[in-house]
């Protein structure tokens, strides 16, 4: 019998005060609902590289890594069989934290797929467009839906809890097509891998 797929929640924040932690405890507690995914959180903060000064580019030296903060990244990518990014949105852009660590993998990465749940202003979009050009370099299947939570909807959330349930709640059906999505994709590209 095929084992689930296993996928790695990627919080990308490394601030120490963060919005990430609210849409990472909701997701946590709609994944503990579901038995076709196994879930692990990788939070970034907890994980920090140097700046990206490899001597050859990870797609010419897979899997040679420079410490044992890489190797034992590169350990948590290459069991997970797809990714969900929880990222937020900077002057347009996605953090800096993670495009350091995507920099230092690459075959880790190959032929997974990867959703999105992003906040800001514009919920996100313009850092998950960026985000989206990168992991296809990776050879990454971009997973179409994503999750938007924008700047009035996070200042629910961060009001009181009930604002936040309610907040949450309403972006349950969104997350429930993510889910759906990326569960096909991590079965299927998980199938063909192992397929050789």
């Amino acid at each position: 019998m095929p084992t689930v797929p296993h996928i790695l929640i990627v919080v990308a924040s490394t601030r120490t005060v963060r919005f990430a932690d609210y849409p990472l405890a909701w997701i946590l507690e709609r994944s503990a609902l579901r038995t076709d995914f196994m879930f692990e959180v990788l939070d970034l903060r907890d994980h920090p590289l140097p700046f990206y000064d490899l001597p050859t580019a990870p797609a010419l030296s897979p899997r040679q890594y420079g410490s044992d903060e890489e190797r034992e990244l590169g350990t948590i990518f290459d069991r997970a069989d797809g990714f969900l990014i929880i990222t937020s949105e900077h002057n347009h852009g996605y953090p800096a934290g993670l495009k350091n660590v995507l920099d230092h993998f690459f075959a880790e990465f190959n032929h997974k797929p990867v959703s999105f749940l992003g906040y800001g202003n514009v919920g996100g979009s313009r850092a998950i467009e960026q985000l989206r050009q990168v992991v296809a370099e990776l050879d990454m299947v971009s997973v179409r839906p994503t999750v938007h939570v924008f700047g009035m909807q996070m200042m629910e959330i961060r009001a009181n809890p009930e604002a936040r349930r309610e907040a949450f709640a309403r972006l349950e059906p969104r997350l429930d097509i993510l889910f759906a999505d990326l569960h096909w994709w991590s079965a299927a590209l998980k199938a063909a891998r192992s397929a050789g």
